[in-house]
């Protein structure tokens, strides 16, 4: 028997809609690699990185053996490329499924309910051996989800039937390679079945919430707004100390290679160096943190808690390895024994990494050990700092900047500070060699 023409399309697009209601597309069903552009979101995405992802999601997409492994920054583009494969693979008539991880385990979660509740209605088995036999799969956000025991053992149980069967699957995540789980980090890294593509942050496309700064702060505190002049009654010494300082950050924000450490009273402008030092990195497309020292501890703590929605490992992890991390105000923190040993551990791994950072603070190095640190971290700590071979240390001694305009009778004169007074010795330690 032949179908005619008329019932040849009725099947057709029966079969189609069959595949668009099994691979759970839905909305993403636009995403295809016809709507995408071609160099990704201006300003979102480095564009090399981007045309590369796509040429290789087009050829798995016509080919689909092994694995795809799509990594990068949120906004970049992953799941609008994972979701053109699956777009592609419907129109070319093959079935494909397509989830987002944290949905998919809130499913199996509710099945789970429901086994006990409703015997005849949709059971955990079933769902999961949907997911593990579907014939191509798409995961979409690895590593968003809850980092719970249940959830890492359902995501690998998934993912290693997966990979012993050599079973088609995309998989989309925020995380570096560095940062997944081991088991799971062998077989994305395994090149007989893994093809990994990773996507850049574009220049343009800075979080300033998760940076640390807002837009205002960006906005007023640049190289070009910096006074060094000091605030008025700055003597000729404190004015070079200010000048020093400021020009080894630009030169480190043009090309940043070690630490610099500035030093010096509340209101010379450490933090205003510091930011201006954040905003050329953002321009020049690196990852940079900057983080007000008791603020970033309070952070970590928060991590800890259940309900965090990235858990505290991913965030030490991205705090300790992003390319520029700036530290405002260390020392300011309060002196307890854990929050001694996060700053310990950040800052020995940096140091052994030699990742580009700076560091201000209310305490020159030579008085960090007794005034700024517990005693139970300060050797290991402060060696660190004062190794003359990594960090430049400046200290920055002037009057106040905040206090300018104001009435000279309205404050009372104040002796100055032990940490000011040493403004007439060397205004700056560079490293050796």
């Amino acid at each position: 028997m032949v179908p005619c023409e008329c019932q040849e399309q009725v099947w057709g697009s029966h079969v189609r809609k069959r595949l668009r209601d099994y691979s759970d597309l839905g909305p993403l069903e636009r995403m295809t690699f016809e709507s995408m552009e071609p160099a990704g979101r201006d300003g979102f995405v480095d564009p090399p990185s981007f045309r590369r992802a796509r040429d290789a999601a087009q050829r798995y997409s016509h080919d689909p053996m092994g694995w795809l492994v799509i990594s990068g920054p949120s906004g970049t583009g992953k799941t609008h490329i994972a979701a053109a494969i699956a777009n592609r693979l419907v129109s070319d008539g093959r079935p494909v499924k397509f989830v987002s991880v944290p949905d998919l385990l809130d499913h199996m979660r509710a099945t789970l309910d429901r086994d006990l509740d409703d015997p005849e209605g949709d059971d955990f088995e079933g769902l999961f051996s949907h997911i593990i036999e579907a014939p191509m799969l798409v995961l979409d956000d690895l590593g968003v989800q809850s980092p719970t025991r249940w959830a890492e053992e359902k995501v690998d149980q998934v993912l290693s039937h997966r990979y012993a069967r050599r079973l088609p699957t995309v998989l989309t995540t925020s995380l570096a390679i560095e940062e997944l789980p081991d088991r799971l980090r062998t077989r994305v890294t395994d090149p007989f079945i893994s093809e990994r593509i990773e996507l850049q942050a574009g220049v343009g496309n800075a979080d300033r919430s998760s940076i640390g700064l807002d837009t205002s702060q960006l906005q007023a505190m640049t190289f070009d707004t910096f006074d060094m002049r000091g605030a008025k009654g700055s003597t000729q010494r404190q004015k070079a100390t200010l000048e020093a300082a400021f020009t080894a950050a630009r030169s480190f924000a043009e090309m940043p290679q070690g630490w610099i450490y500035m030093a010096g009273p509340t209101g010379v402008g450490k933090t205003h160096i510091a930011t201006a030092i954040a905003n050329v990195q953002i321009q020049q497309g690196r990852s940079v943190l900057f983080r007000f020292v008791p603020d970033l501890l309070d952070q970590l703590r928060r991590a800890y808690h259940p309900n965090s929605p990235s858990g505290f490992d991913r965030e030490f992890q991205v705090i300790r390895n992003c390319e520029v991390l700036i530290l405002d105000d260390l020392g300011a923190q309060a002196s307890t024994a854990w929050a001694e040993e996060k700053l310990y551990q950040l800052i020995v791994h940096r140091h052994a990494a030699r990742l580009p950072t700076v560091i201000t603070s209310r305490v020159l190095l030579d008085e960090a050990a007794a005034n700024g640190f517990t005693e139970r971290y300060a050797d290991a700590i402060a060696s660190r700092l004062r190794d003359t071979h990594m960090v430049w240390e400046y200290g920055m001694f002037a009057p106040d900047y905040r206090h300018r305009g104001a009435s000279s009778s309205r404050r009372k004169p104040r002796k100055a500070n032990k940490t000011e007074e040493r403004a007439d010795e060397a205004p700056a330690r560079a490293p050796q060699g």
